[in-house]
């Protein structure tokens, strides 16, 4: 008898001894449906499952851009509060559990400090003479925020900016109505006990179109430094002409002053 082509002889498949072609059906059956089973197996522990994970220490909005960044939308993410819900494969569940654990941190806080330099010179037009002088005023202002909070200095004060954090284009939204015609905004980010990041942005004078209350802002610097180490922020110009009286005398002074700010990570609580 000739037997037609197959991809599998089954009159030499045995099981326990036993030949496949004189097997009785029911006992067929049954085996055929255990293979199944058992190829079922490994793609039933791929689908994606839905997990909760709780945090401790930090809000899960500000988690997800990390996750995001590792996983693209591979995984699913609904952050609510301090409760991040995470759909992904069992692997990839178990990936961002030990992440979690390592982002999920308290906070760290680091004391800014303000000092600036005042430097002058004189010039009399006049009396052909020219005189430069020079003055040092340092004077040094703390304060403390938290990692990767917004500082504001401006007219020699430092502040805590009120911001809170949102989604689209602009992550930030200003809570209060903020004088931002000139200064700086400084942003310090813990990389380590031994490096701060510092994201400084200089406002500069030049209102934006349609918002005449507050400024845009200027150049923006990032600088890794140490921590305790004075920081150059930028310079500020003036200039001022006076004259006296109806005597033909005017005096003309111009000057700049020097912001510097020092970063300090505190311990850890």
């Amino acid at each position: 008898m000739k037997r037609s082509r197959t991809f599998c002889r089954c009159d030499t498949l045995s099981i326990d001894g036993i030949p496949w072609n004189i097997m009785k059906p029911a006992n067929r059956n049954l085996i055929l449906i255990c293979l199944s089973l058992l190829l079922a197996v490994p793609a039933a522990l791929a689908a994606p499952e839905s997990h909760v994970f709780e945090l401790e220490n930090r809000r899960a909005q500000t988690v997800v851009p990390q996750l995001r960044n590792l996983y693209g939308e591979e995984i699913q993410l609904s952050p609510d509060g301090q409760n991040l819900m995470v759909r992904a494969e069992p692997e990839q569940l178990a990936e961002i559990k030990t992440l979690l654990r390592q982002i999920d941190q308290p906070v760290r806080q680091v004391r800014l400090s303000l000092r600036h330099r005042d430097m002058a010179s004189g010039e009399n037009d006049n009396r052909g003479s020219k005189r430069v002088y020079s003055t040092r005023k340092d004077s040094t202002r703390s304060l403390v925020v938290q990692d990767q909070q917004i500082a504001q200095i401006s007219s020699g004060r430092i502040a805590r900016l009120p911001v809170a954090a949102r989604g689209g284009r602009n992550p930030m939204v200003i809570l209060e109505e903020v004088d931002m015609t000139s200064g700086f905004l400084v942003r310090p980010s813990v990389l380590s006990e031994d490096q701060v990041e510092l994201h400084i942005t200089a406002i500069r004078k030049e209102p934006v179109p349609g918002q005449p209350d507050y400024e845009t802002a200027g150049v923006v610097t990032i600088r890794r430094v140490n921590p305790g180490e004075w920081v150059e922020l930028g310079e500020e110009r003036r200039s001022a002409r006076t004259q006296q009286g109806s005597r033909a005398y005017s005096t003309q002074s111009k000057g700049s002053r020097l912001w510097e700010v020092k970063v300090n990570v505190l311990p850890a609580r």
